[in-house]
């Protein structure tokens, strides 16, 4: 008779609260086609970005720029039907040395390899022949630069006149994709403020616009794993083995172990897009983001004299006779 008052708020007895979850995860060994892709429609969305923010014609030369890991380099070659082979270029190079114990890696930049030394050739070449792109495509490297700004200068050298330059950066501080929580600390800390960046390609007298996008992305969770062990997005590199075990553990029995084979997030990408300046210098332009104006010199400009005839109507609101001449 007792339990016949009971109400919702109240336990049935021996009632309990369920939860399916697997306590071994098996992470497969993707082959080589799965182990550095985020899938067809990430893909997909990612070629409709290109096409608006680099404005990639059949006819163009373009240089990629960016890790052999996931390269984009020879789809966006058939995607877009080019005419002439995609240049691609190594964006540099870090050594990572272990920390005593081994629970973390401590990455050394080694300069002037890779884009910086491509590109500082293509600049200081003088001859009438040398190469020109019309397009080039920076994807998420730029913490591969020693001197940002000198290698922008030269990448402004080495294009074509009317050429484009594309700059993919994935903020640490504005990511959600589904990283442990080791791994987010560590990109925090190593973050390169894309502030920095657009300042820096303000620097070089380019116009730029950027824009915030989100890219789909839906995949096993076994393949996001799997990626993570891979040291994949690129940026985890500087994760040591100890920290990336420890991290799939914690997201295999957190996040990650309920119902359910996919996982669905998205990939928040910055996308920078910059075109060399064609004003004279010292001629004001506006960019977005507030690029300092340097004011014309005085001698440039003829001195302007402004004159306007007054009607008689707005003469005798002024109290003067209407045929005066006056002129303000």
């Amino acid at each position: 008779m007792a339990s016949a008052y009971l109400g919702p708020e109240i336990h049935r007895p021996l009632s309990v609260i369920s939860e399916s979850y697997q306590n071994r995860l098996k992470i497969p060994a993707l082959g080589e086609e799965e182990r550095y892709r985020f899938g067809q429609m990430y893909e997909q969305k990612m070629f409709s970005l290109l096409h608006e923010h680099l404005e990639l014609g059949t006819t163009d030369k373009l240089v990629y720029v960016g890790d052999t890991k996931g390269s984009m380099s020879e789809a966006i070659e058939e995607k877009f039907c080019l005419v002439h082979p995609v240049q691609t270029v190594i964006p540099g190079h870090f050594h990572f040395a272990e920390t005593e114990g081994g629970a973390k890696m401590l990455p050394i930049r080694i300069a002037h390899v890779g884009a910086e030394e491509f590109f500082r050739t293509l600049a200081e070449n003088t001859s009438p022949d040398k190469p020109k792109y019309d397009r080039i495509l920076i994807d998420d490297c730029v913490r591969y630069l020693a001197e940002p700004r000198v290698t922008y200068k030269n990448m402004v050298a080495s294009l074509a006149p009317q050429g484009r330059l594309l700059l993919i950066h994935r903020p640490g501080d504005l990511s959600t994709l589904p990283y442990f929580s080791d791994a987010r600390q560590r990109l925090s800390d190593n973050e390169i403020a894309y502030s920095d960046i657009i300042r820096d390609l303000q620097a070089c007298r380019l116009d730029v616009s950027w824009e915030l996008e989100c890219l789909p992305v839906r995949m096993p969770k076994r393949k996001w794993l799997a990626m993570l062990r891979e040291r994949y997005p690129t940026q985890t590199e500087i994760l040591s083995q100890v920290e990336v075990v420890s991290g799939i553990r914690e997201l295999s029995e957190g996040v990650l172990k309920y119902e359910g084979d996919m996982v669905e997030f998205i990939d928040r990408q910055l996308f920078i897009s910059a075109t060399p300046c064609r004003l004279p210098k010292g001629i004001p332009s506006v960019t977005r983001g507030g690029a300092e104006l340097d004011p014309s010199p005085a001698h440039t400009l003829p001195p302007l004299k402004y004159v306007m005839k007054i009607c008689p109507d707005q003469l005798k609101e002024l109290r003067r006779k209407p045929d005066d001449d006056l002129f303000m």
